[in-house]
């Protein structure tokens, strides 16, 4: 009896510790299906408010902004600045023929340089506008000029020296170019000093740190009975970035004698070049090699200028482009800077020093 009452005992206690056991399983299951659901519940409530934001606007800009940037972004984007270029000065989408935008300056902010007017002409990918210059930005919106001459070019060229990137737009005549150079700081625009003297001609000789301009003048004959200048020449002027000033200056002509001359070219070229009778006007040396000489030659009542010029690194005679040439004399006179406020000139050491 008493071993009865042992038993019963022992299978009541095995009773309680399996039902516990149960009980204990049963929390973990109930705990992991609440987990579960819970989970479950916040994707779908994230969904919801994803689809909640995306079908708040009606415009596809509304809906891009929740994905990561797109070419959609950039167009709705330069759409708005367009936008804001046509409110602010009332013209309509057909009176703009170039809409040229970047973020000129680096500070993480586009702008836009834009052509207003009638295109006149076009050719390949080119087209002349007749027209307006205007600018906009955050900062501003105005007008910087009107067409002086046939048109503008278009699209604007761009040229980048040191940190300032150049936005070059070519004024068209008959028989040159001139080109308007701008830049952008701190969102407004900057006429660069070299602008409105010549057709700025970038990369020069495949070095980006330099570039020439194209001068257009009528200088090769004066007639002093009448007092006018005949004879159109086109003549280049070069200039480099320094990029320990973090300046643009032009290669200036410093003024050398006949033996430094002859000390640099390797041989006597005032003696060789200038013909008999003729006055030399000027002889000068550029920090680029390049040493001119300028004379002048009367013939029937009229004044006709001419010039040389001698590259020594290269060893022969150049035109104005710097290719070689023969020695016929060139038209006009080569002066020793077009910018002179640019202008860098080199000491230039003769025989005797």
């Amino acid at each position: 009896m008493k071993n009865r009452k042992y038993i019963l005992t022992a299978l009541i206690i095995l009773n309680v510790l399996f039902l516990a056991s149960c009980g204990k399983d049963k929390e973990q299951v109930e705990t992991q299906t609440e987990t579960e659901e819970t989970a479950e519940v916040s994707q779908n409530n994230d969904e919801e408010e994803l689809v909640t934001v995306a079908v708040k606007g009606d415009k596809k800009s509304d809906i891009a902004k929740i994905t990561p940037e797109t070419e959609q972004v950039k167009e709705d984007e330069a759409g708005d600045l367009k936008k804001d270029f046509m409110e602010k000065t009332g013209k309509k989408e057909a009176d703009i023929a170039f809409f040229g935008q970047d973020d000129y300056d680096g500070d993480g902010k586009e702008e836009a340089f834009i052509l207003v007017g009638e295109v006149i002409e076009e050719y390949e990918e080119n087209k002349i506008v007749n027209g307006n210059l205007w600018f906009i930005s955050e900062k501003e919106c105005k007008k910087l000029s009107d067409t002086l001459s046939m048109g503008f070019n278009a699209p604007y060229r761009t040229m980048k020296m040191g940190k300032i990137n150049y936005v070059l737009i070519d004024e068209v005549y008959v028989t040159s170019r001139l080109t308007q150079a701008w830049y952008v700081s701190e969102g407004k625009a900057c006429e660069a000093s070299f602008s409105l003297v010549g057709e700025v001609i970038a990369g020069m000789e495949g070095d980006p740190d330099r570039f020439r301009i194209m001068d257009s003048s009528y200088d090769a004959t004066y007639d002093p009975s009448s007092d006018m200048w005949l004879g159109h020449t086109w003549k280049s002027y070069y200039f480099f970035y320094d990029s320990e000033d973090d300046k643009i200056h032009e290669y200036g002509g410093t003024e050398i004698d006949d033996e430094t001359a002859a000390y640099w070219c390797g041989k006597d070229i005032v003696d060789e070049l200038l013909p008999k009778g003729d006055k030399i006007d000027s002889l000068f040396c550029r920090g680029n090699s390049l040493i001119v000489l300028n004379y002048e030659h009367e013939e029937d009542g009229l004044i006709n200028y001419y010039h040389y010029i001698y590259d020594f690194n290269k060893g022969c005679l150049v035109d104005d482009t710097r290719s070689e040439t023969n020695n016929e004399p060139l038209g006009g006179t080569y002066h020793d800077s077009l910018c002179p406020e640019l202008a860098s000139y080199p000491e230039v050491p003769g025989p005797n020093m």
